[in-house]
C-alpha cells in the first residue's frame, strides 16, 4: 500500500474527528497541541464529565473570567481565546513556591498558528500569560516548537519565574 495513502487517510480521520469536537475540548482526551506537562490534570467537580477542568471550563467561573477580561493585553487576543479554544487538561504548578493553574489552549482547526498559556493563582486572583501567534513569514509546517517562528504577546505583569514556566511549556511542553 502507498504510503501517501495511509498518511492521507490519516490526516482526514484526524480532520473529521477534530471538526466534531466542541471547542475547548479535545478528542478522546488527546493534546490537541504539545502543551502538556508532567503534573497531574486538575480534578474538579465544576469541570467535565471526565473530571477534568479545561480553559473553556474556567471561564464559566466569575473569578477566572473577571481576572481575565481585566488582563492586561488581553484586549489584544482573538475571540476563541476568552470561548477556551481547543485546550489539554488545567495543571497546577508551582511558581515561586505558590501553587497556580496552568491553562493552556490554541486555535480551533489551526493550533500551530496561535496557542494561550495562562497562569492563574486561585487564593489572589493574579492572572498573567504568554499568547502566540505565528509569524506572517514563517512556512505553514514551521516547527511550533521554535520561538523565531512566532510573535509573543505577554499577558498581565508575569515576573521572570512565571515567564521562564510560560516559555518552557509553550516551547519544551514535557
Amino acid at each position: 500500500m502507498d504510503y501517501r495513502y495511509v498518511a492521507m487517510l490519516g490526516l482526514l480521520v484526524a480532520c473529521a474527528a477534530c471538526s466534531q469536537q466542541p471547542e475547548g475540548k479535545t478528542a478522546a482526551g488527546a493534546p490537541p497541541a504539545p502543551l502538556s506537562t508532567s503534573a497531574p490534570a486538575l480534578a474538579t467537580s465544576a469541570g467535565t464529565a471526565s473530571g477534568l477542568t479545561y480553559l473553556y471550563d474556567l471561564m464559566q467561573r466569575p473569578d477566572f473570567s473577571t481576572a481575565f477580561a481585566a488582563l492586561y493585553g488581553g484586549d489584544q487576543l482573538p475571540a476563541w481565546a476568552s470561548q477556551g479554544g481547543v485546550a489539554t487538561p488545567a495543571q497546577q504548578v508551582s511558581v515561586n513556591g505558590r501553587t497556580q493553574l496552568l491553562a493552556t489552549a490554541c486555535k480551533p482547526h489551526d493550533c500551530p498558528s496561535e496557542r494561550i498559556l495562562i497562569l492563574y493563582d486561585e487564593n489572589t486572583h493574579a492572572m498573567s500569560g504568554l499568547f502566540a501567534r505565528r509569524k506572517a513569514n514563517a512556512l505553514n509546517d514551521a516547527d511550533s516548537n521554535d520561538p523565531a517562528n512566532d510573535d509573543l504577546l505577554w499577558l498581565g505583569s508575569p515576573d521572570e519565574a512565571s515567564k521562564a514556566l510560560l516559555r518552557r511549556k509553550l516551547y519544551s511542553p514535557n
